[in-house]
């Protein structure tokens, strides 16, 4: 424990959490100033700051932020859009347009909110969580 900006041997916090990281804590960050090509799938959240041109598949969070852009589908336990996004975004439980965000494509979850001054190209589907799941994998089966 450190005292007035002395430590006493004890390994700090941070040290600590960048030798060990939590699965809690545990993202994929796509930085403002890069470009991915390819396909996102694993078992974390998902955050794009900059550009992402192919499918993300997680079983947790996807955000796409403010500026963040996505060419592709999105399917998550909860997806956020801040960013613009061209694709299907499935979610297992709650799809999210924030008042900068835009997609190009349907949207379908249980639970969708639409900010005022969202943009949305595309028809919303609100079906329950099982039933989304279900018209997913039969789509997968054709």
């Amino acid at each position: 424990m450190a005292i007035f900006g002395k430590t006493d041997g004890a390994t700090s916090a941070p040290a600590a959490e960048a030798a060990a990281p939590s699965t809690a804590a545990a993202a994929t960050i796509v930085g403002a100033r890069a470009r991915f090509v390819g396909d996102i799938s694993g078992d974390e959240d998902v955050t794009i700051h900059g550009r992402v041109e192919g499918n993300v598949d997680v079983p947790r969070r996807v955000v796409v932020a403010q500026g963040g852009e996505m060419k592709g589908d999105i399917h998550a336990r909860t997806v956020v859009v801040g960013g613009k996004v061209q694709g299907q975004v499935r979610a297992d439980e709650r799809a999210e347009l924030l008042a900068s965000g835009s997609v190009q494509g349907n949207v379908t979850a249980p639970k969708v909110v639409i900010a005022e001054g969202a943009q949305l190209q595309g028809n919303v589907a609100m079906a329950p969580a099982d039933a989304a799941g279900a018209a997913a994998q039969t789509k997968v089966k054709e």
